[in-house]
């Protein structure tokens, strides 16, 4: 398993535009699992799950990894997924909203449990959508080159720095508005 995976194309990011399949993609965050886990936990019909673990599998988000009795066990293909379309798609771009919407959920749970009080849920989760959509944006040439480059997680996360850091001229009101919720101190 790769610790990075950057995926750019857009008939790629449109497979993640079906909601099982992002979840799948979530589940197979804590551990590799087989169709019948997959089908039980999402509440779907073996059948359907495996068409979605079949396209995902194609487009690379995930791979197999052994058996479990009579199944095969599906992990996925990299711990941290780096998803930019790089071409005006529409079909990615509504796979990229999905996306934002559910990592800003995440974002807004992970700021409230560490004692961060939110007044507006729907402003902060609209803030950092377009935040995302925004970065994502900005740096799609840069991280266009970046496909393909092997790099751990760390690097990663100093990649990503990076990119924040040359495009924030750009993303001063996202930042100055975020920092107003937090109640941050400038």
């Amino acid at each position: 398993m790769k610790d990075v995976l950057i995926v750019t194309a857009p008939q790629k990011i449109r497979i993640l535009a079906e909601t099982t399949r992002l979840d799948i993609i979530s589940l197979l965050r804590e551990r590799a699992m087989t169709v019948s886990e997959l089908s039980m936990l999402l509440n779907k019909d073996p059948s359907t799950i495996y068409r979605h673990i079949h396209l995902l599998k194609q487009a690379g988000f995930i791979e197999e990894v052994g058996r479990e009795g009579s199944e095969k066990l599906y992990r996925r293909s990299a711990k941290v997924f780096l998803i930019s379309p790089y071409e005006n798609d529409a079909t990615a771009w509504v796979a990229m909203d999905k996306i934002h919407t559910n990592e800003a959920v995440r974002l807004y749970e992970i700021f409230t449990e560490a004692g961060f009080t939110i007044p507006n849920k729907k402003e902060f989760i609209n803030l950092i959508k377009k935040f995302l959509s925004n970065f994502e944006f900005l740096s799609r040439d840069i991280i266009k080159r970046l496909e393909g480059v092997e790099m751990n997680r760390l690097e990663f996360i100093r990649v990503m720095a990076l990119l924040v850091l040359i495009n924030s001229p750009q993303l001063q009101e996202e930042a100055k508005k975020l920092r107003e919720i937090l109640k941050l101190k400038d």
